[in-house]
């Protein structure tokens, strides 16, 4: 398993993930170009500033909601973003992340213990057992403040805005705050997200487990977060792997104690047909 790699706490310099601009970052991550950030910002359109802008938060969004990856060197000038398998069926079939199943998707990978951003991973896996599913703001402002040693104001950052704003992620709105209360909505378990879901299972098996060739479904959450970053109970974790298991894409074996998970295709192949169901 590789070694994390989360983004650090303020990445995002106060920005949301815009849509439109993932859209620019991804079309440009497909036509194989490399370049500094002013250079980036010139081709895509994402505004940049001389000191400041929003394409090194897109970049990181981007890498974060597993749709990018980056060659060569981190500390080189020069970033040269390349699609995922995710990336490429989200740039193909839903250019502008408009369907729920490519935000709720990102939204996972973005709580990622490997490869996320490291305030959405405390929010939502690190975080979970003294949170709950609706808390005070005050409440996790003061569960990052342990977190990371400090007091500071607007700790938050856009974690909460980024599930308000049209222009970013409302479409599968996970969080929503009413009179400084936050809201967590679990992933909903629809027959068309079946495919999406397995997809990010499979992803999730061969990141953290590479050499196996079955997975409890306890460890993969404990490792991996698969039932805790969805925000699933027990009877919906029956319930998604039961879908998961018609779609074909894993086998559940439910003879033994905890349960095991054995997948029946690459996550490549799955990646590919994550839309295949949609309406």
């Amino acid at each position: 398993m590789s070694k994390p790699s989360r983004l650090p706490r303020n990445f995002h310099k106060t920005f949301k993930p815009e849509r439109q601009y993932i859209n620019a970052m991804l079309r440009y991550a497909s036509s194989g170009q490399a370049g500094d950030y002013q250079t980036i910002s010139e081709s895509t359109g994402i505004p940049t500033g001389t000191s400041s802008g929003k394409v090194p938060a897109i970049l990181d969004y981007c890498k974060g909601m597993g749709l990018i990856a980056l060659k060569g060197s981190v500390r080189s000038a020069v970033k040269k973003p390349e699609l995922t398998d995710f990336g490429r069926v989200v740039l193909l079939e839903d250019p502008f992340m408009k369907a729920g199943i490519s935000q709720w998707l990102a939204h996972f990978n973005l709580c990622s213990p490997l490869s996320g951003a490291d305030v959405w991973y405390q929010t939502f896996f690190a975080g979970t057992q003294s949170l709950g599913m609706s808390f005070p703001r005050i409440k996790l402002e003061s569960h990052l403040g342990i977190v990371y040693g400090t007091q500071k104001s607007g700790i938050i950052g856009p974690l909460i805005g980024t599930y308000e704003d049209e222009a970013s992620f409302k479409v599968c709105g996970v969080l929503s705050e009413v009179n400084g209360l936050v809201v967590r909505r679990p992933a909903p378990i629809d027959d068309e997200f079946g495919l999406g879901y397995g997809a990010w299972l499979l992803q999730l098996i061969s990141d953290h487990f590479p050499k196996r060739r079955q997975v409890p479904v306890t460890e993969l959450d404990s490792s991996a977060g698969w039932r805790t970053i969805p925000g699933w109970d027990i009877t919906s974790l029956q319930k998604v792997l039961e879908l998961v298991e018609r779609k074909g894409i894993l086998e559940v074996d439910r003879h033994m104690d905890p349960w095991l998970i054995c997948p029946h295709k690459s996550p490549a192949d799955a990646w590919r047909k994550i839309y295949d169901d949609m309406i």
